[in-house]
């Protein structure tokens, strides 16, 4: 059985530590820059910034986190209201294909019914690619990322 939860602060060291498996999944250059103190103050503060949701396999003794993932509130001009992004989605290998990623996403769908959600896919990831189209996501092939990195 999956169970789906909000991160409370005892979560922390285990998301930071599948937050580094999606970073060497994604062959990032580099570790997340997210450490115990920014988890600390932008999820779990008076103030959040980031939300994160765990999932939790019940057949586990004792219960393991399986995945999460994270979304935070976003504003477009165009649209004249407030959606969603997906910062990440994350399940263990071993858990993959038993609807654990399903189920994170659809915590989100239910808390945001009505409104945009947006999720970055690394292009070359077919199967996040799949999963998300299946569940009714598109890409919007007219609009190409830019970014300007923060200074170090």
């Amino acid at each position: 059985m999956i169970l789906i939860r909000d991160a409370d602060p005892s979560d922390g060291p285990a998301i930071m530590a599948m937050l580094a498996e999606l970073a060497a999944f994604e062959g990032a250059n580099h570790a997340p820059r997210l450490n115990g103190g920014t988890l600390a103050r932008d999820v779990f503060g008076s103030a959040p910034r980031l939300n994160i949701a765990v999932a939790e396999i019940a057949s586990h003794e004792p219960m393991q986190l399986a995945g999460f993932i994270s979304w935070f509130e976003n504003y477009s001009s165009w649209e004249g209201r407030a959606g969603i992004h997906i910062g990440d989605l994350w399940v263990y290998p071993e858990f993959r294909g038993q609807g654990v990623a399903a189920e994170l996403l659809r915590k989100v769908l239910s808390r945001n019914r009505g409104r945009r959600i947006d999720v970055f896919v690394i292009r070359d990831n077919a199967g996040a690619r799949a999963f998300y189209e299946h569940l009714g996501f598109r890409e919007k092939r007219e609009w190409c990322l830019y970014r300007i990195e923060a200074e170090e």
